[in-house]
Formats: structure tokens, C-alpha cells, sequence
């Protein structure tokens, strides 16, 4: 991952494959695809037997939604895997799409990473800041 891929510049020797792209772009999808099944199995377990299970993270909220027999469209493990990988993408194009500061003259240096004690171990000193599209706003809007 990473090189230039010969087929993208002499486009009728893409079939052939020659620095194998194709090969391990596919293995390392089957790689993935067994990863994610072996999450789901553990969200699946963890559910199992429990009956007030508290939903934890958006994943069992998939999961949770997925066991509902009252919906119209019946959600299986594979809608659960893709719906993980869209939000995934969404959420990736989000912090992608924009320049992230730190508010006024604020510099990193200024940061406060210090940590309370709680459930969650939240920040100390909440993080702040400013998000500033990365093209013009004329391409966002319709």
C-alpha cells in the first residue's frame, strides 16, 4: 500500500496485475471481514443471556436494533458490518473534509491533557475547537 500502481498509467496492463494490488487489496479484505465477524460474535455474546442489557457503544445499538423482531426490514449480521463501515466512512470524511484549530492564540503547548477520575475518564479541561471548511463554501452549497 502506498506505491504507484503501474496498471493506473498503462491502463490495458491492469489485468495483469503485476505489483499484485488487486491480490492483496483482496486479502486484506478477507482480513477485515473476519476481524468485524469476530467483534460482532463478541457484541452477540456479550448480549446473550443478559436481560436489561444497557447499550454501550454504537455497535451494540446495531446489535440491539439488528434483535428487534418488530421491524419492517429485517437487519442480519452482514447489515450490521455494513452500516459499521459506512459510519466509519462518514465519520472519516468529516474529520477529513475540514481544518481543525485550536480557538484564538491558543497553541498545543496550551493543551490541558490532565484527567478526572469516572466512569469514563473525561478531560479535565474540555477540548475546544474550531472547525474551518477546507474548500471554498461557494462547492458546499446546492
Amino acid at each position: 500500500m502506498g506505491e504507484r500502481n503501474k496498471g493506473d498509467f498503462i491502463p490495458w496492463l491492469a489485468f495483469l496485475d503485476m505489483q499484485e494490488h488487486i491480490k492483496r487489496m483482496k486479502a486484506t479484505a478477507k482480513k477485515m471481514d473476519v476481524f468485524m465477524q469476530h467483534v460482532l460474535e463478541e457484541h452477540y455474546a456479550r448480549r446473550k443471556g443478559v436481560k436489561e442489557y444497557e447499550p454501550r457503544d454504537m455497535l451494540n445499538i446495531l446489535v440491539q436494533v439488528a434483535e428487534n423482531p418488530n421491524l419492517e426490514v429485517k437487519l442480519d449480521r452482514i447489515g450490521v458490518k455494513a452500516f459499521t463501515q459506512v459510519i466509519q466512512t462518514s465519520v472519516a470524511n468529516l474529520l477529513q473534509g475540514f481544518k481543525w484549530k485550536l480557538p484564538g492564540k491558543m497553541t498545543t503547548e496550551d493543551l490541558n491533557m490532565e484527567e478526572i477520575f469516572g466512569l469514563s475518564v473525561p478531560r479535565k479541561v474540555p477540548l475546544v475547537a474550531v472547525v474551518e471548511p477546507r474548500l471554498p463554501s461557494e462547492l458546499y452549497s446546492l
